[in-house]
């Protein structure tokens, strides 16, 4: 086909209007001069009063067989094409859309100056102070975990055998390690581990410390349930980690939750992190924060 096989060749382009090649009809500097010199006919079908239209249009060759009524049947069958493309259109002004917080879904405001999402983040923020100290008491304090802790581990296809915690980043212990490795909230708390010459990252919140009676006991282990498991690779603490943090200093470790409630609205959050939010958050006002009824919601 000849126009697939030129069409790398610029010249062989041929306007449907004028039949001048080089350029199409979208391009075609005579029919937007013809526009413009007959702006009669911009509106209304009035072509009988057409001027400047004739067989000049057309290349040298044509012009032995197309006449000036050729010309002007060509503007006739184009017009609603030059109308579409030429005539100025009317600027639609957009209705102004209400303002709508993207958090609370409440209008009047955004989520610039949302006093439910200020009142989350301090929920959030103050849980993750809950969870903290509730994980020192039990894993840092109780269990001895931390930077230096012997530990012993059971490779597979290997007997019990000790090795070192050498890195644990108490600045990833947040609330959301509960949630499931799926999650899209969920913060991994990889300890580093060297056994021999050999060393190797495991997320503690995946199952990490082996549980003797996972099974029977499930329940027992609420929403810690996630860090234990029945092929543990912390088999138990041999010696606790010699320079563990004061309580103090590790509560004073606080992230900060601005991003997350930038990402996600308040009900999705709820859904979330409500059950986490029951169990760790240490005030006694949370209807107060939350509000009446999103506690009512979740709280029943």
């Amino acid at each position: 086909m000849r126009l697939y096989e030129q069409r790398n060749n610029p010249r062989s382009i041929q306007c449907n209007y004028c039949y001048k090649t080089g350029h199409n009809k979208r391009n075609c500097p005579t029919m937007k001069a013809h526009w413009d010199a007959n702006p009669q006919v911009h509106e209304t079908y009035d072509h009988d009063s057409v001027v400047g239209v004739d067989k000049t249009m057309f290349p040298t060759q044509y012009q032995q067989w197309y006449g000036d009524d050729n010309a002007r049947n060509e503007f006739r069958s184009h017009w609603q094409y030059m109308k579409t493309r030429f005539a100025e259109k009317p600027k639609a002004r957009k209705p102004r859309k209400a303002t709508k917080c993207g958090f609370c879904g409440e209008g009047d405001h955004t989520r610039r100056n949302c006093k439910a999402m200020k009142n989350f983040v301090y929920v959030l923020n103050e849980t993750n102070r809950g969870y903290r100290s509730v994980f020192y008491d039990r894993f840092v304090e109780g269990l001895g975990l931390g930077a230096g802790a012997l530990i012993q581990v059971q490779p597979q296809n290997s007997e019990p055998t000790v090795a070192m915690m050498t890195s644990f980043p108490t600045d990833n212990i947040m609330f959301t390690n509960l949630k499931s490795r799926w999650s899209d909230f969920h913060t991994k708390m990889n300890v580093e581990i060297m056994l021999g010459d050999r060393k190797f990252e495991r997320n503690l919140f995946d199952g990490a410390i082996y549980h003797p009676n996972y099974h029977d006991e499930f329940n027992s282990l609420g929403l810690w349930s996630a860090i234990y498991g029945s092929w543990g690779t912390i088999q138990s603490v041999v010696s606790p980690a010699p320079n563990r943090p004061t309580k103090e200093w590790f509560m004073g470790q606080a992230p900060c939750f601005d991003w997350v409630v930038k990402k996600r609205g308040y009900l999705y959050l709820m859904h979330e992190f409500s059950t986490i939010i029951k169990e760790f958050y240490p005030h006694d006002d949370l209807r107060e924060k939350l509000g009446g009824e999103v506690y009512g919601r979740f709280y029943r």
